[in-house]
């Protein structure tokens, strides 16, 4: 019998799978399961959110990634209360840090509702929004109506859009989140 194996040749076979579960699990003696994610762009959008917040807590460059700004773990951890109290998404958290209301400090959290910055962004959106309609008003009421005013009148609009997107970004929509989650007092977490 030419294809029986004999009792003292082994015989090994190799297996690996990969498996995109999101943990750990033994399924039997030489089987063993493991996530091996290498971008954190896949887990910021794969993870459940009490994951990615316990990370957050824990791993500084984790926190930094997801939120774009340094804090120690205590100010990291009443941050993510803070964010789970009010139910803000990262990106308001973002928009609410690059404003200035957000004020991480050495082992609290300051919460600022500026009414400042609010009155500021229409200012300039009256302001702005006046020199446009000025400028419109003159290239209506030109007799001299060429293709390079048109030109000008075209290329203002398209600045008069981008200027007006900046400041509801920046002024106006961060003032309007807070007056939506009914924070009116500065916090200190």
């Amino acid at each position: 019998m030419k294809n029986e194996i004999a009792n003292n040749d082994i015989v090994h076979t190799s297996t690996q799978q990969s498996v995109t579960g999101s943990s750990h699990r033994v399924a039997g003696r030489d089987y063993i399961e493991h996530l091996n994610v290498t971008d954190i762009d896949f887990i910021l959008m794969t993870e459940p959110k009490d994951n990615l917040d316990a990370r957050a807590i824990v791993n500084e460059r984790f926190f930094k990634y997801r939120f774009k700004f340094h804090a120690n773990e205590v100010v990291r951890e009443k941050l993510i209360d803070f964010q789970n109290t009010f139910e803000l998404t990262d990106v308001e958290i973002k928009t609410l840090y690059s404003v200035g209301l957000i004020h991480p400090k050495y082992n609290e959290l300051t919460i600022k509702s500026s009414r400042s910055v609010f009155y500021l962004g229409w200012i300039f959106t009256a302001i702005i929004t006046l020199y446009f309609l000025l400028l419109i008003y003159a290239f209506v009421c030109s007799s001299h109506q060429t293709g390079l005013a048109g030109i000008t009148v075209l290329s203002s609009s398209l600045i008069y859009v981008g200027v007006m997107w900046l400041i509801d970004k920046r002024c106006l929509q961060p003032s309007r989140l807070l007056r939506n989650k009914q924070i009116y007092q500065p916090i200190t977490l």
